[in-house]
């Protein structure tokens, strides 16, 4: 896994619960709490060069959309790995990160950066998260294949802000891939292309683009975020045939860093990939529920943790393999939810379950690591790790029980 260019990673056991002051003091996320230990280790892959969006950024005129020719995403796996006290840096670029965090909210003043990754370092410099870099995967028992799930991070989040979702599935038995979108809806991504080169990529400013065919400029993001939903369906489908390839035991190629897996991936065999899961949150929601719908994918299972809606107009086909919706108390008495229940009447199989007291950015690791106190005052109402357990939980027995049935729970009382 990368280390961090920014801080150095501290070396400090794990507390047997979350503290009430999150990762203030303990710099590291809380223990997963399934019967497996949980490896973890970043992948980049080469994919067909493909472009997408005629535009044009104002601080790359020589360039035209969005191009990606690799796919990368961390794997939390099982693992038998006696290893100890091994940690995973959180934000691995730290400042990085701040900046095009900061570029996404439109303070890009150096002051403002620089107050702004003070504040980070702070809060949530050199943490971790319980996964053990590079661990070997765990053979199943019998003749069993592990499930795999491919995640999708949100608009704004990256592939290991959803580290202990991801976590606890693998704790729990599920190969998962977290893919880190490099489609401009990320405060950061750095890319390594098959031949060494690297490049730094940042969050795309809809405001910021020239649309080369049309003489009216749009006038807000949908245009740019309808090409983003394609660019992220190639890197689905670039994951998917990167997973193939192992399961014919064909050789692999990994354009990363040194501390990539090496080429040789007998033991990934185990792995079931030819009818996987597909979840996300929020954009990465959207993409899960189109990619559902795409003749490119054959997905067995839907999960979708706050689904933005309003990208998915124009994806209108019907989705029909079960489908597991998870929502937030906010994001049930948006807009977006009745959208989503207009979209559901269409679906034969599916669930929705809302968490009381909770908010949209529960689902991801961040209320984990912030105090209490301040998660209050960003509207959580209960504890962030009940939001985790009861998602996974939740996914797990809907995954199990092969998500047969139209069922709804929107219960209003706070655990």
């Amino acid at each position: 896994m990368p280390s961090s260019e920014d801080v150095e990673t501290p070396h400090i056991q794990a507390v047997p619960k979350r503290s009430p002051y999150g990762a203030l003091f303990s710099r590291t996320l809380p223990h997963y709490s399934g019967q497996y230990r949980v490896g973890v280790r970043d992948v980049e892959i080469p994919i067909p060069k493909q472009s997408f969006g005629k535009f044009k950024h104002k601080s790359m005129p020589n360039e035209v959309g969005i191009t990606i020719d690799t796919a990368m995403f961390t794997l939390f796996y099982p693992t038998e790995s006696n290893a100890k006290d091994h940690r995973v840096v959180w934000f691995p670029r730290l400042r990085r990160t701040v900046e095009g965090l900061m570029k996404m909210s439109n303070s890009c003043s150096r002051f403002c950066t620089l107050m702004a990754y003070a504040g980070a370092a702070v809060v949530i410099g050199g943490t971790t998260f319980p996964g053990i870099p590079n661990a070997p995967l765990q053979a199943p028992s019998g003749s069993t294949k592990w499930p795999l799930l491919l995640f999708s991070h949100g608009a704004g989040s990256s592939r290991l802000m959803n580290s202990s979702f991801c976590g606890e599935m693998a704790s729990r038995g599920y190969v998962v891939a977290a893919i880190e979108h490099r489609d401009g809806t990320g405060p950061h991504a750095r890319i390594v292309n098959q031949d060494g080169g690297k490049k730094d990529f940042s969050w795309i400013q809809w405001s910021d683009l020239n649309w080369i065919d049309l003489t009216e400029q749009p006038s807000d993001d949908t245009m740019l975020r309808n090409v983003q939903l394609e660019v992220r369906m190639a890197e689905v489908q670039g994951v998917l045939s990167a997973w193939q390839k192992v399961a014919r035991g064909e050789p692999f190629v990994s354009t990363g860093p040194p501390h990539s897996p090496p080429s040789n991936w007998d033991e990934w065999d185990y792995v079931k990939v030819d009818a996987p899961v597909i979840a996300g949150h929020s954009f990465g929601g959207s993409l899960a529920m189109a990619a559902a719908t795409d003749s490119r994918f054959s997905f067995s299972h839907v999960v979708v943790f706050d689904p933005a809606m309003k990208r998915l107009q124009s994806w209108n086909r019907q989705i029909t393999v079960p489908l597991l919706v998870v929502s937030s108390e906010e994001f049930s008495a948006g807009a977006e939810f009745l959208m989503l229940r207009h979209t559901l009447s269409g679906v034969p199989r599916h669930e929705v379950h809302v968490i009381p007291g909770s908010s949209h950015p529960s689902f991801s690791d961040v209320f984990l690591i912030l105090p209490d106190y301040v998660n209050r005052m960003m509207g959580l109402a209960i504890d962030p790790v009940y939001v985790i357990n009861d998602t996974v939980d939740k996914t797990v027995r809907f995954l199990e029980n092969g998500g047969g049935h139209v069922t709804s729970s929107q219960a209003m009382r706070r655990p």
